[in-house]
């Protein structure tokens, strides 16, 4: 993943509330899988572990973050494990098949919570933010972004 889409995702990550965060999670799940898939299409197995790994990581704490208070959560994470033995499955043979049947479920999954997180109108988790606005200036080949709001009010208080 390149510093753009990770900029763009630490952008959503600062404005969004707990359903947009799980809903953050999945794209970016699916940016390092499409990585992952790419690189092994085109040989570089190494890169493609690295981005695999990643897809690992991000399941993870979709596991770490559930709450068993629910009954869903146990599915959930039923799930999410079946996920975890695709992705190793595709890291211990150095091939995409594990991530491709991973897809089927992640793919249904990010669905769901992405009109989850439509239908969620609570507040943003991240109060104090700076709010970004892109495209009023720009460069050539670039896009510039305007920070606003105050900046002596921002971090933390004592």
């Amino acid at each position: 993943m390149n510093r753009d889409k990770i900029s763009a995702f630490t952008l959503k990550i600062a404005s969004s509330n707990g359903c947009g965060l799980i809903s953050i999670l999945y794209d970016i799940y699916e940016e390092y899988e499409k990585d992952a898939i790419d690189d092994f299409k085109a040989g570089n197995v190494d890169s493609a572990i690295e981005a695999t790994k990643k897809c690992a990581e991000v399941v993870s704490h979709l596991q770490k973050d559930l709450n068993f208070e629910y009954k869903v959560s146990g599915n959930l994470y039923a799930l999410y494990d079946y996920v975890q033995r695709n992705v190793a499955k595709s890291i211990y043979k150095a091939n995409s098949d594990g991530l491709k049947e991973a897809k089927k479920v992640m793919d249904e999954l990010g669905d769901a919570f992405e009109q989850l997180a439509e239908q969620d109108k609570s507040k943003p988790l991240m109060g104090n933010i700076q709010k970004v606005i892109a495209g009023i200036t720009y460069g050539k080949g670039t896009l510039n972004e305007s920070l606003m709001g105050n900046q002596a009010s921002r971090g933390f208080w004592a």
